[in-house]
Formats: C-alpha cells, structure tokens, sequence
C-alpha cells in the first residue's frame, strides 16, 4: 500500500523536472560605463567604468578607472554613450560584457540606429549558433553533439540544415582567405617600394647598386680574361 501511494509522488518529481538548458547560463553582474572607442572593431566597442583605488600613503580613494571590451552584435553604439552592460556573455577570448541597454545616447538618438539585443534574443542567437555548430559535429559522428540535438527536438527547437550549418563557416573561410591575400599583397607591395626606393636613394647619392656593382665586376673580370 505504501509502494503505490509513493508511486505517484516520483512520477510528480519528474514532471516538474526542469528542462536541460541547451546553452550554459553564467552568474552575470550589470554596470554602467561610458563608450570610449567605437567603430574600430566589428561588433565589438571599449566601454570605461568608473572607480576608485584607496592610496595607503596619502590616505584618501584616487579614480582607478577600469576599461573592457563589449560584445556590441548590431553596432548599435557609438563612441560618447552611456551604456549598461552586462558580464557572463563571453564570445571571444577577450570578449566577456555584452551590451545591455543604451542608458543615454550620444548624437543620434537610439530610434536612428539598429537595435540592442534583449537578453531573449541574445539567448535565442546563442542556442541558434550553438545547433549549428552540433549539426557541423554530429557529422563526423560526435556523440555529444548527437545527443544535444535530440534534446533540442524534443524540447521544439528548430533542427537547422546541413547547408545553414555549414552556410556561415564558408563565408567566414572565404572572408578571411581573401583578407590574408589582400594582407600578403600589401606586404609584397610595400617590400618592392622599399626596395625600389633604397635603389632610388643610392642612385641620387652616386652610389652603386648591387646589380651595378655585379655587372662591373663581370666586366672587369671578361677584360682580364681577354688580356
């Protein structure tokens, strides 16, 4: 008798069973700061928060700023804004804040500039990224990976294809093949001008060059070798 009334109790237990976060939530903490630099990276901006440091010699507090890289996904800021960000998003190995909410803009007002994620949405983009690169695994026979797509289907998400999984890792290949070329070149590019200036200089100062130098002395030589 007391087997069967104990039996729905663990069934109960089951049933209220959270589900199985398919991305790791992080204690977060959330700050106010100032946008000192914008614009000079993709997606990402240096934001400045005040603080103070107590000084032991002089005994009073002296302002200790500390500075960090955001996560910013639309370029939403621009440099002079208040914002508030928040920490347990780490996208890279120097990213951990990202942009929370726009406190009080500077120059264009927040309506003119594409919008701040919501911490639903910034979720949902992980989750989307984190499928995709399960798909990418579970085809070289990942069990992890495999298994975390099968929670997913069962808690409703939608299974990205083959092609999406694999849609972004191309263009981010193509992108940065192209961006080593154009680096490479650059480089040559600036080898050959250096070059061709030192040769420039030597020519202006009477100097000889290597390949001057060289000819002379094949011509010195053919000369003894006729005498």
């Amino acid at each position: 008798m007391a087997d069967k009334l104990m039996k729905p109790a663990v069934s109960l237990k089951k049933s209220l069973r959270a589900p199985m976060p398919l991305v790791q939530n992080y204690i977060s903490s959330t700050r106010i700061g100032v946008v000192v630099s914008a614009g000079r990276m993709d997606r990402a901006v240096k934001v400045r928060i005040a603080g103070q440091e107590w000084h032991k010699k002089f005994r009073k507090f002296f302002p200790s700023p500390q500075t960090h890289i955001v996560s910013d996904p639309n370029n939403s800021l621009v440099e002079g804004d208040v914002v508030a960000i928040q920490s347990g998003n780490r996208t890279s190995k120097n990213i951990r804040h990202v942009v929370h909410a726009i406190v009080a803009p500077f120059g264009r007002p927040v309506e003119e500039r594409p919008p701040v994620l919501s911490e639903k949405e910034r979720i949902a983009l992980r989750i989307q990224r984190r499928l995709e690169k399960d798909v990418r695994a579970a085809t070289k026979g990942r069990a992890v990976s495999k298994e975390r797509l099968r929670i997913a289907r069962k808690q409703g998400y939608e299974i990205p294809s083959l092609e999406q999984a694999f849609r972004n890792v191309k263009v981010t290949d193509r992108l940065e093949a192209e961006k080593r070329k154009s680096d490479a070149a650059e480089v040559h590019a600036g080898q050959v001008g250096e070059m061709a200036m030192v040769k420039q200089r030597k020519k202006d100062t009477g100097k000889e060059t290597k390949d001057e130098r060289i000819a002379k002395e094949e011509k010195y030589a053919r000369v003894q070798t006729v005498a």
